[in-house]
């Protein structure tokens, strides 16, 4: 934007432009410019997106975490590379689909539960959701 700015006052001093063009013109650069770094906020907040996993038994929490989304990704890309297809909770396999997995946390729109299962003979209830 400073060149932007340099260019305008430049205008200015050669007498293309006069002072109140010169001044609106850097109000709509300065305007500009914060709607863009709004927009790149808005982005920026849009793109923080976590896992989160909550797991109770006899309807008491025994698990409440919220792992970051850049951290999955690492996690995922490692079991792919290592062709997992399941994940270990409490000494047990859970098969996952990792492909559907990924769908939901490309979609930058999705959030909810992934995953919701009650095994009603432990009284286990495993919720994993993207926030």
């Amino acid at each position: 934007m400073k060149e932007e700015i340099k260019q305008v006052l430049d205008m200015l001093k050669e007498g293309k432009i006069t002072h109140e063009e010169a001044i609106n013109l850097i109000d709509a650069l300065k305007s500009t410019e914060e709607e863009e770094s709004e927009q790149r906020q808005l982005v920026s907040n849009k793109q923080k997106r976590f896992i989160k996993i909550n797991v109770t038994k006899d309807n008491k929490p025994k698990v409440n975490i919220k792992v970051p989304f850049s951290l999955v990704k690492w996690g995922i890309n490692i079991a792919n590379k290592m062709g997992k297809d399941t994940v270990k909770i409490g000494g047990e396999e859970i098969p996952f689909d990792m492909e559907e997995l990924n769908k939901a946390m490309n979609d930058p729109e999705f959030s909810g539960k992934i995953c919701d299962v009650y095994d009603e003979e432990k009284n286990e209830h495993v919720e994993i959701e993207i926030v």
